[in-house]
C-alpha cells in the first residue's frame, strides 16, 4: 500500500471519494430490491468498501413459479474491475458446497480471480440455504437447545442409522423450519439456477459469464438447462454433473487419483524404470497392510494411512506437491527396508512445507560466492516483504474494527461486547454445566427482538458484583442504534460457532433432497467393492455413513431431468484436475456429453478447483472468457511437469 492508496482510503472514510457503485445504489433507491451491507471480515488490505468492493443483499422469489409470492434475501458481493474500460459482461462465480459461503471468502476469491478483474467485474453471492444467505432457513430454537453440542460438533453422525451425540439435532432443526412456513424443498439447485439471471439483472448487468467450482459446476450446468438467457460463456472447474451418482461413487474420488499417478509414472522414462508396475505394487502393499504386514517405525500401517497422501494433497493449497514422492513412498512400504521417503512424509504429517530460506540456500549452493550473496539478499527482502504485507493486513483489520465500532455497532455496543466476554469467562470458571447454559442462552438472544430488558436479564443471570453493575450501566446508556449493534454483534459471534453445523446442514439440504433418490448406501458398498484398488472402504466408509446417516431426517424429492445430461451450445470450458479427490477428473468429460461447443482439459498437479493450484488455469480461463469461440491449446497442461523423487536406495540399485 503506497501513499496514493492511503490518501484514497482517507477520502473514502471522509466521504470525499467518488462513489464507484453510485449507479447500483441509484437502482436500489429507485425500487430495485438491493441494500448495501458491511462486508464480512477480514477483507484484503487493498480492498476498500464502496470503491473496489461492494456487499449487499438482493431479494428473489422463494418459489420462481410464484414470482410475486414470498421473497428471500441473498447476500452478494461485487469485486470491481481494475480497468476504467471494463467489459460490460461480468464474471459470475458460483460457489461450491453445496452450501458454501463465498461472501465469507472474499480474500480467497479476490486473489483467485485477480486476473479476471483486469477486464471485468467479478460477482458472487451466497446461494439460498448457504452461508450468510442461510439466515432464511435457520432454526433458532433448535440452535439454542443444542448450542453446546453444535459448538463441539458432537451432532456428527457416526453410523448409517444416524446415531450421534444428539441424533435429533438436524431433525429438530428441520421441524422448526417447516413449522415456520418455510418450504425447504424450494431450496434446491433448480431454484438456485433461476436466481442467477435475476440477480445479474438486478445488479445492473446484461449478458454475463459463469465460473463454477465443485457444486458451482452443477449449478452452472443447471443454469444452462433452465435459465440460459444472457449466459455468454461458462467455465466449470472440479466438475460434478447432476447425472453422476455422487455418493455411490465416493471411492472413485481416491481410486482415480491413484490411477493418474500410476499413469504419470508409467509415461515418464525415469519413473517407470525405477518404479515399474506401480499399480500392481500398490495393490500388493494395500493387501499386506490389511494383513498387518506393513510395519513402519515398529507399528503396523493401516491401508487408510497409505491412501492419505493420494487424497490429502488435494487440500494443500499453496503447499508443495506430494506427487513426486508417491511412487517411492509405495515402493519403500512394499520393500520393507530403508524408508527415508516414508519417514519424511509421515514425519511431516503428509504436508509438504512451503519453500523457505533453507530451500533457497540449498538451491543456490553451487553458485559463485558473489551470486549466492545476492540471492541471500533477495531472500531477506522476500521475508521483509511478507512481514510488511502481514502488518498492512493487521492494521487494516484494526482500522475496519474501529470503523465498525463507530459506524455499524456504536462505541458503547463494542465496549459492552468486550466487557461481557470477560465477565462470562470469569462467571463460567471450571463449571462445564454452567458454560453450556451460558452458550445456550446467549445463542437464544440472536432470535430475540433487540431490547434492553433481554440484555439486562442475561447479564443478571450470568454475572455478578462489579461486572454486573458495569454491564447494566452500559446497557442503560445505549442508544437505539447501539442496542441494535449489540444484537448484531451477538448474531456475528454466534454465527462463528454455528459455522460447522450449518455448513453440513446446507450441504445435506441439497444432497439429501436431490441426490439421495439416485444413491444408496448399498449402491456405495457395491461400487466400492468393485474397484481396482482394495480396501478403499477403510478410507471412505466413515464419510459414507456420515452422509447417508445424516440424510435420514430429510425427505428426498424426485427431480425432473435431474439425471439427464444438459444439452447446450453455450461455449463451455470444462476442467478436470488429476489429483482431485472430491470430484474425479473424468467427470469433466462426462459433463460435456451433450455440450456441442465445449472444450475439456486435464490439469496435472492440481486438486479440487484447478484455479487454486496452477496459475496457467487463470490464463486459460481469462483467454476463453475474453474470446469464447477461441480454440485453446493444451499449453497449460503441458507446462506442468513432475520431477520424480528418486531416493538413494533406488539410485544405488541401478
Amino acid at each position: 500500500m503506497d501513499y496514493t492508496d492511503i490518501l484514497t482510503l482517507i477520502s473514502v472514510l471522509t466521504g470525499n471519494a467518488q462513489d464507484e457503485f453510485a449507479s447500483l445504489k441509484a437502482g436500489a433507491s429507485a425500487g430495485a430490491p438491493i441494500t448495501q451491507i458491511v462486508c464480512p471480515r477480514p477483507l484484503p488490505a487493498d480492498e476498500i468498501e464502496g470503491r473496489t468492493v461492494f456487499c449487499g443483499t438482493v431479494q428473489v422469489p422463494e418459489d420462481h413459479a410464484k414470482a410475486d409470492g414470498k421473497k428471500i434475501t441473498l447476500e452478494f458481493a461485487i469485486l470491481k474491475s481494475h480497468s476504467l474500460y471494463s467489459e460490460p459482461d461480468p464474471l459470475v462465480y458460483l460457489q461450491g458446497g453445496p452450501g458454501g459461503s463465498s461472501i465469507n471468502q472474499i480474500p480467497v476469491l479476490a486473489q483467485a480471480f485477480e486476473p479476471f478483474r483486469k477486464t471485468r467485474d467479478v460477482v458472487f453471492w451466497d446461494q439460498r440455504s448457504a452461508g450468510l444467505s442461510g439466515q432464511s432457513v435457520k432454526c433458532f430454537n433448535a440452535l439454542a437447545a443444542n448450542a453446546a453440542i453444535i459448538a463441539k460438533k458432537e451432532y456428527t453422525s457416526t453410523d448409517i442409522s444416524g446415531s450421534n451425540a444428539d441424533k435429533n439435532t438436524i431433525a429438530d432443526c428441520l421441524r422448526e423450519v417447516e413449522a415456520a412456513g418455510i418450504d425447504i424443498s424450494k431450496y434446491n439447485t433448480t431454484e438456485n439456477a433461476k436466481d442467477v439471471p435475476l440477480i445479474v439483472k438486478a445488479l445492473g448487468y446484461g449478458s454475463y459469464n459463469i465460473y463454477g467450482i465443485s457444486y458451482g459446476t452443477k449449478l452452472a450446468l443447471e443454469t444452462m438447462r433452465v435459465a440460459p438467457e444472457g449466459v455468454r460463456s461458462v467455465v466449470i472447474d472440479g466438475v460434478a454433473p447432476s447425472w453422476v451418482r455422487l455418493y455411490d461413487t465416493l471411492a472413485l474420488k481416491i481410486s482415480e487419483p491413484i490411477d493418474h499417478v500410476v499413469a504419470q509414472c508409467r509415461d515418464d522414462t525415469t519413473c517407470n524404470a525405477t518404479f515399474p508396475e506401480l499399480d500392481k505394487v500398490i495393490i500388493e502393499t494395500l493387501n499386506a497392510a490389511k494383513a498387518g504386514k506393513i510395519i513402519h517405525q515398529g507399528k503396523p500401517m493401516e491401508p487408510r494411512t497409505i491412501f492419505r497422501p493420494f487424497e490429502e494433497r488435494n487440500a494443500k493449497y499453496g503447499n508443495l506437491s506430494m506427487t513426486p514422492y508417491l511412487p517411492a513412498f509405495i515402493y519403500e512400504l512394499h520393500r520393507g527396508k530403508e524408508m527415508p521417503t516414508v519417514d519424511m512424509l509421515v514425519g511431516l504429517d503428509f504436508v509438504m512445507p512451503m519453500p523457505g530460506d533453507d530451500d533457497v540456500e540449498a538451491a543456490a549452493a553451487k553458485l559463485p560466492k558473489a551470486q549466492r550473496a545476492l540471492i541471500g539478499t533477495l531472500a531477506d527482502n522476500a521475508t521483509i516483504s511478507a512481514r510488511v504485507d502481514r502488518s498492512n493486513q493487521n492494521i487494516m483489520e484494526d482500522l475496519r474494527d474501529e470503523i465498525d465500532a463507530d459506524r455499524n455497532y456504536g462505541p458503547v455496543a463494542a465496549l459492552f461486547d468486550a466487557e461481557l466476554e470477560k465477565a462470562l469467562i470469569a462467571a463460567r470458571g471450571n463449571d462445564a454445566d454452567k458454560g453450556v447454559k451460558i452458550v445456550s442462552d446467549y445463542t437464544a438472544l440472536q432470535n430475540t427482538k433487540p431490547s434492553k430488558d433481554s440484555l439486562n436479564s442475561f447479564v443478571k443471570t450470568y454475572t455478578s458484583g462489579d461486572a454486573t453493575t458495569r454491564l447494566l450501566a452500559l446497557i442503560e446508556s445505549m442508544s437505539e442504534a447501539e442496542l441494535e449493534g449489540s444484537f448484531a454483534i451477538i448474531q456475528r459471534d454466534v454465527a462463528k460457532s454455528e459455522h460447522g453445523f450449518f455448513g453440513d446442514l446446507y450441504l445435506f439440504n441439497y444432497a439429501c433432497q436431490e441426490d439421495m433418490p439416485f444413491n444408496s448406501f448399498e449402491g456405495y458398498q457395491t461400487f466400492t467393492a468393485a474397484q481396482k484398488y482394495p480396501h478403499l472402504a477403510d478410507d471412505t466408509d466413515e464419510a459414507a455413513r456420515f452422509v447417508f446417516g445424516s440424510c435420514i431426517p430429510f425427505k428426498p424429492v424426485q427431480r425432473d431431468n435431474w439425471q439427464v445430461p444438459v444439452k447446450s451450445d453455450i461455449p463451455t470450458l470444462s476442467i478436470g484436475s488429476l489429483y482431485d479427490s472430491q470430484t474425479p477428473a473424468s467427470w469433466a468429460k462426462v459433463a460435456t456429453e451433450q455440450l456441442s461447443n465445449a472444450q475439456v482439459f486435464m490439469i496435472p498437479e492440481a486438486g479440487h478447483g484447478a484455479l487454486a493450484y496452477q496459475p496457467c488455469v487463470a490464463d486459460m480461463g481469462v483467454a476463453f472468457i475474453n474470446q469464447p469461440g477461441r480454440k485453446l491449446s493444451d499449453a497449460c497442461a503441458k507446462s506442468v511437469t513432475i520431477t520424480w523423487h528418486i531416493p538413494d536406495w533406488a539410485k544405488a540399485a541401478k
